[in-house]
């Protein structure tokens, strides 16, 4: 574990205040679902994906849809790339999204490769095409595909394809 040399002090009902400074380097928002561990000497806390419990099930989608479309697939949470299928795998697993991204996928915008608009932000040359997981009303991630091909342009098919994925992985959540 990484110090932050900041000390908290419980209140009367038992809640610590997670520092300001802490919660906008890990994207913890107002109203985030936070995960309780605990471990032979102290608690961990981490935000919490519902879209992780799909595991293996997830995996398995990205590498139908990569079969399908013959593009590389990933589902994500709301801030990285959990589970990736295709020739990009290496990259797309465990990136991060970009800000810009997430607002879009916050707001509920299916994004479709523009120019000059990364997706994610440690690799922003590739293309990718995304559509958010929504259940119960809430965003929890995206499936997208991507290519490092010059240009991403999904057809009608495709893209319903992607949007029925999404659909899906949704349902499946709630």
């Amino acid at each position: 574990m990484k110090a932050t040399g900041i000390v908290r002090r419980i209140d009367e009902l038992g809640r610590i205040v997670i520092p300001k400074e802490i919660r906008r380097v890990l994207r913890i928002r107002e109203g985030d679902p936070i995960e309780i561990f605990t471990e032979e000497d102290g608690i961990v806390l981490k935000k919490y994906a519902r879209i992780r419990e799909l595991g293996d099930y997830a995996e398995t989608y990205c590498q139908a849809l990569t079969g399908a479309l013959g593009f590389s697939a990933a589902v994500t949470d709301t801030e990285t790339v959990l589970f990736a299928s295709g020739a990009l795998k290496k990259q797309l697993l465990h990136a991060t999204l970009s800000r810009a991204f997430v607002d879009r996928m916050r707001d509920r915008q299916t994004t479709l490769a523009p120019e000059g608009f990364p997706l994610l932000s440690n690799f922003p040359a590739l293309r990718l095409s995304a559509v958010p997981v929504t259940s119960n009303g809430d965003v929890l991630g995206s499936v997208l595909i991507a290519t490092d091909e010059s240009r991403l342009k999904l057809t009608e098919t495709e893209l319903s394809i992607l949007k029925t994925a999404a659909l899906y992985l949704g349902k499946q959540l709630e």
